[in-house]
């Protein structure tokens, strides 16, 4: 009985030797295996609106034109992708059924830094004759923020060539602020 013990244990030994040297070796299943040339480049990121630093603070302006004549809009933007050309739209009173084109356009200043130096800014005066904010009563301005062209208030997304000849879709974004403003009659003209 003693030597059928000894033979089973030297079994156990043996079989658990075979099974460590498989686990050992790796997948027993060949694999397919892709080799890079290149790293791929990073798929873009979104900027963002570093809204601690938007001015005015307050999204709602109840009174422009009572007390002040001007008003500067402004937006600090963060972008992770350094090398991104950002740019800020700047919108008032957009209308879906008879779609313009921005108001104004920034385009920030790349100083290789993910937070830029530059603000996108909006002046706007009621003193000037044409300025959009003249009507009395309420007023959307809006900064649209993108990382790539934008057509009609949509981003449009870069093709990226891959080593291997397919081509992919990068994707742009856009972000936004906006605000409400409600100009008075006053004494600016």
């Amino acid at each position: 009985m003693e030597a059928t013990t000894r033979r089973d244990s030297g079994g156990r030994r043996l079989w658990l030797l075979v099974a460590a040297s498989c686990a050992a070796s790796g997948c027993l299943i060949p694999q397919d295996d892709t080799l890079l040339d290149t790293v791929p480049e990073f798929m873009n990121r979104p900027p963002r609106i570093i809204e601690s630093l938007v001015a005015p603070q307050q999204r709602f302006i109840p009174d422009f034109g009572a007390e002040s004549c001007d008003l500067a809009f402004e937006v600090a933007v963060e972008d992770p992708d350094v090398d991104d050309r950002i740019v800020v739209h700047w919108y008032v009173d957009y209308n879906p059924q008879d779609p313009r084109g921005p108001y104004r356009q920034y385009e920030l200043a790349n100083t290789r830094e993910p937070r830029r130096s530059d603000r996108g800014t909006l002046l706007i005066s009621l003193a000037s004759a044409n300025n959009p904010l003249g009507t009395p009563g309420p007023h959307l301005v809006e900064a649209l923020v993108s990382d790539a062209e934008l057509v009609d208030r949509v981003v449009r997304p870069r093709p990226v060539q891959l080593p291997n000849g397919t081509l992919v879709e990068n994707p742009g974004f856009v972000v936004t602020y906006s605000w409400v403003v409600n100009t008075v009659q006053g004494d600016c003209r």
